[in-house]
């Protein structure tokens, strides 16, 4: 018996197909609800066959009644930010479904010093896996003491410094999604014959964490070429910290210098509404002359898409991360099932999608889907969000 499920290239779920097959009848099993020919050895499958059967076709692997409970703590940055909030409730959704999974919450509050010291306290505690939300890479050491001790690790969103610390890292690729988010506003100004040189501010996230340093790369990929050529030109690249009060004040200080600003390239949306809240009380028309982008689909930079203030952002979403992550925790304890080779290092992609006003009606918040596509390996099916 076997579960199988994949996502399209399009990032959208391919319908989870049961395959089992018993005194010689096959039964297809279409999202948890049963179809196909049952001919007439129907009668020969036995009760317990068939709730294994139902209980694999409704996502829940096995049945659970004889199963161990583990004790899972998931580590996480914390309140402190909007975006991490879809994380939390998509780790307490995904429990529902994986009763055998016993999940703590602990909130680091934004501190790699104090998530360093939670993560201790995990394994002393006796946690039995630990699905982590790295802070900053220099909380790797820790992380690979725990590892070293036999706990399984699943980071989310932001990775740590070495792959051998963990058993899988769920989230997006940074260095795309940097560069995806530079480029359209690149060619927007390019098709629209913008006056050169374009003067540039990129406004960096919490320095040393893997989502900053990715995002930051992949902007720049598509920026120094042109800075090479003269097209464009640098004149601020500085941390906000991922902070909308911090990229209001860094921005402020900037008009202060010069309002002469074609586009402001932010590592999260969080960063980009500050910068409009800047240049609106400097006078100014976010959109008009001077394009902003961000990432996450924070619903107020939807909004400010809409209104034509905030010029693109991109999705990844939290909320499936951390599903994800309660996924790949559930079927290395249960199965020991890893990500297999084709994903490297361990690295299971988030589907992102580019959005701007043309298809910002279709996003919803924080890129939250409307179905949870199966992970896309091991025992996995798609889920309601």
């Amino acid at each position: 018996m076997a579960v199988h499920s994949a996502i399209t290239a399009a990032g959208q779920p391919m319908v989870p197909h049961l395959y089992a097959k018993e005194g010689g009848v096959v039964i297809h099993s279409h999202r948890g609800i049963f179809k196909g020919k049952i001919r007439a050895t129907i009668a020969a499958l036995s009760v317990a066959s068939l709730t294994t059967i139902a209980a694999v076709g409704l996502g829940q692997g096995v049945s659970y009644a004889a199963s161990k409970t583990y004790k899972i703590y998931f580590i996480f940055t914390g309140y402190a930010y909007p975006y991490f909030a879809p994380m939390a409730l998509g780790v307490n959704a995904a429990a529902k479904h994986y009763p055998n999974l016993d999940i703590k919450i602990v909130n680091a509050n934004n501190s790699a010093s104090q998530e360093i010291t939670d993560l201790n306290a995990a394994v002393a505690a006796g946690a039995q896996g630990i699905i982590l939300n790295t802070i900053e890479e220099s909380v790797t050491a820790a992380a690979q003491r725990a590892s070293a001790q036999g706990i399984p690790i699943v980071t989310i969103d932001r990775d740590v410094a070495s792959p051998s610390a963990r058993i899988a890292f769920i989230g997006d690729n940074d260095f795309v999604l940097g560069r995806e988010q530079t480029q359209a506003a690149l060619a927007y100004m390019a098709s629209h014959h913008w006056p050169k040189p374009w003067n540039v501010v990129i406004l960096q996230g919490t320095l040393g964490s893997s989502t900053a340093i990715g995002r930051l790369n992949g902007a720049l990929s598509v920026l120094n070429p042109l800075v090479k050529n003269g097209t464009v030109k640098i004149i601020l690249n500085t941390s906000a910290n991922f902070a909308t009060n911090t990229a209001q004040t860094v921005m402020s200080e900037e008009l202060a210098k010069t309002t002469n600003i074609q586009l402001v390239v932010c590592g999260n949306d969080a960063m980009a509404l500050g910068v409009i809240t800047a240049m609106k009380d400097h006078g100014l028309v976010p959109g008009r002359k001077t394009l902003i982008v961000g990432a996450d689909a924070q619903p107020e930079s939807l909004t400010a898409i809409k209104q034509g203030t905030q010029f693109d952002t991109v999705t990844h979403s939290p909320y499936l991360e951390a599903f994800w992550a309660v996924e790949a925790m559930d079927n290395y304890l249960q199965y020991k099932i890893k990500p297999p080779a084709r994903f490297k290092d361990g690295d299971i992609l988030i589907p992102m999608t580019l959005v701007t006003r043309a298809n910002v009606a279709s996003v919803g918040a924080w890129g939250t889907p409307r179905v949870i596509p199966p992970l896309p390996y091991g025992h996995s099916r798609a889920w309601p969000s």
